[in-house]
């Protein structure tokens, strides 16, 4: 007589904030795993701080559980008395290793040891951090108490404004770390070489991010150059304000919205202001997917002007332009981080040098004025993205590298490929 077959045990996903508007690619994530099948348990560090969310959050079937901040002490030790009690040993392991990292250390442990104590309630038996920052800190402390292996996402700033040996640090006790670009992997093979380092792309979802959705320009508008993105110095939206100014002194008649909200909305409105621009280009604020959707239908062109920030913060390659290149939308891009393994220049997109507003011009014009040469782009790429950015086909590098915790129930100190 065989056995009964058993579920797997569920996967514990760790981010900072959930839901949270700009961080679409872990939504693309949580129901791409859901609909293979995974069955997670989401914990969240922080409470949402956007006052909409994107209506694709309401699919989301995962329990979520808020870990307490390190303030509600009383709590967070109730729960550190039953991990201790179970696991003197782990536990006092784990107390060493925060010790070491000072006041953040003990304050992540604090949290840690109410994330060990839920997993446990919840049957988890892999943990998986979003960001290497101070999710994968309390992952790592967690994972020692609870006596299950963790994992990471690697994402952009996180990588790039972080300390090297604190990097090396989480690389190396983690059973393996995925990022979003070759870049990316590159940097933190480079300082972690024995580390288990794999690239998986960001994936979108082609249904809802589809040319179907586009809408004919009207002949009595001028063309929108669009751009959505975190107003942040890296995103190099001033560059593009620039080019704007460039394309109407060379009498383009043309506007453009910029979708987002952050530290330098005050900054762009003054240049847009200078500019002379009021008129023809609009800082749009937050908008829910649905409203982003319905600017990437309308649009003549996307633009992503990013540059490394003066910080050393950067992109790896932002989800817009994956979803602006599912709708079949042509793009100009900078030539930085990992954008160039998405865009190819003149094939599906043009590409110019990051804080370059006259060849950011010269490129949006080109757009503008060859509408043959940018529908054949557009095609090109949604056969990118179709190709080598599917959501459902990159999960598979994660869920594959999960196997060994996840479906066997093997909990494993080591790396899997």
């Amino acid at each position: 007589m065989h056995a009964a077959l058993t579920a797997p045990p569920p996967l514990g996903l760790l981010v900072n904030t959930w839901p949270k508007l700009s961080e679409t690619f872990i939504l693309e994530e949580v129901l791409g795993l859901e609909r293979q099948g995974v069955e997670l348990r989401l914990y969240a560090l922080g409470e949402p701080t956007d006052d909409i969310t994107h209506d694709a959050v309401s699919r989301v079937r995962s329990p979520l559980s808020r870990v307490p901040g390190a303030t509600r002490t009383r709590e967070l030790l109730a729960r550190h008395a039953r991990v201790a009690l179970a696991a003197p040993l782990r536990y006092a392991q784990a107390l060493l290793d925060a010790g070491v990292r000072g006041a953040a250390g003990w304050q992540d442990f604090l949290r840690a040891g109410w994330l060990a104590a839920q997993m446990k309630q919840d049957g988890v038996a892999h943990l998986h951090a979003h960001f290497i920052s101070r999710s994968a800190d309390i992952a790592q402390l967690a994972s020692r108490l609870a006596g299950v292996p963790f994992s990471i996402s690697a994402h952009a700033k996180d990588i790039y404004l972080s300390d090297a040996a604190d990097l090396r640090r989480k690389l190396n006790a983690a059973q393996f770390t995925v990022t979003c670009t070759a870049t990316n992997r590159d940097v933190l093979a480079e300082i972690a070489p024995e580390a288990e380092v794999r690239l998986m792309y960001h994936g979108i979802d082609r249904g809802i991010f589809h040319p179907s959705r586009r809408i004919a320009a009207d002949a009595n508008e001028p063309p929108l150059i669009l751009a959505v993105g975190r107003l942040r110095a890296k995103k190099g939206l001033d560059t593009l304000i620039d080019a704007c100014r460039l394309l109407h002194e060379r009498g383009q008649r043309v506007r453009c919205e910029i979708v987002g909200y952050g530290e330098e909305h005050d900054a762009l409105a003054q240049r847009i202001e200078n500019a002379g621009l009021g008129r023809h280009v609009r800082l749009a604020g937050k908008l829910a997917r649905e409203q982003v959707i319905e600017r990437y239908a309308r649009a003549a062109v996307f633009v992503q002007p990013s540059r490394i920030g003066a910080d050393g913060d950067r992109d790896g390659i932002p989800n817009v332009l994956l979803e602006a290149m599912a709708m079949a939308l042509p793009v100009v891009a900078s030539r930085v981080s990992g954008i160039p393994e998405l865009v190819r220049d003149g094939v599906n997109g043009l590409l110019v040098e990051a804080d370059a507003p006259l060849a950011l011009a010269e490129a949006i014009e080109r757009v503008l004025l060859q509408p043959a040469q940018a529908l054949s782009m557009g095609h090109a790429a949604r056969a990118t993205v179709a190709q080598a950015f599917d959501n459902d086909v990159n999960l598979r590098v994660l869920t594959r590298l999960l196997e060994p915790s996840h479906v066997c129930g093997a909990p494993s100190a080591t790396a899997h490929g």
